[in-house]
């Protein structure tokens, strides 16, 4: 809990320095993104339930809204397989969602090299995971989880004048049963940007 705290702390007053420039020296910029959807981990430890569950990567969308160096980030990935290892091996046994949302801080450490500009953020989120199950229901797993999620990642821009192209690979982390920060939500995205004034 006091990462969380930390992370807050840091983003707020992160936004509340940056505001004011941001509005003056930047337009508002979307990015529409679509990519890959990869979970780097078991999101829940089943030891009564024989096994860990897995979740499958899937197809992720996204939508980003800057202002300077504050930013706003959505992302959703539906279809992701869930899957349990078992005496005969892997077997598929549902699906699931999850929707993703941050507010994230930009840092661009680098000046830009002609078109290019690289670019690392960072921030703090919401995350909201459905699950659907083949057969009965898993009964320690709620049909519904949200939890709050620490958000981290680096990406490329490539301006092509009012219009860029966007490359970026973040990370949405979250806490395990046991309060550790080990659940991961991966999302590694193209997409455009576009400078609306």
């Amino acid at each position: 809990m006091k990462v969380v705290r930390i992370a807050a702390l840091l983003t707020g007053a992160g936004l509340v320095l940056a505001a004011p420039n941001a509005a003056t020296t930047q337009g508002i910029t979307v990015s529409p993104m679509v990519g890959a959807y990869v979970p780097a981990g078991s999101f829940r430890e089943l030891q009564a339930q024989a096994g860990e569950l897995e979740r499958g990567s899937t197809l992720g969308l996204g939508l980003n809204v800057g202002l300077g160096m504050l930013r706003a980030s959505l992302a959703y990935a539906s279809g992701a397989t869930i899957s349990r290892d078992g005496i005969d091996g892997e077997e598929e046994i549902g699906d699931g969602s999850v929707l993703v949302g941050a507010a994230d801080l930009v840092i661009r450490p680098l000046p830009k090299l002609i078109v290019v500009q690289p670019y690392l953020l960072g921030g703090i989120g919401y995350k909201k995971e459905d699950y659907s199950f083949d057969d009965d229901p898993i009964e320690t797993i709620p049909d519904d989880e949200k939890t709050v999620v620490l958000h981290a990642g680096v990406g490329l821009d490539i301006s092509l004048g009012r219009l860029s192209l966007v490359g970026e690979v973040s990370d949405f982390i979250g806490r395990n049963n046991e309060d550790k920060w080990k659940v991961h939500d991966a999302f590694a995205m193209i997409g455009l940007k576009f400078r609306l004034f």
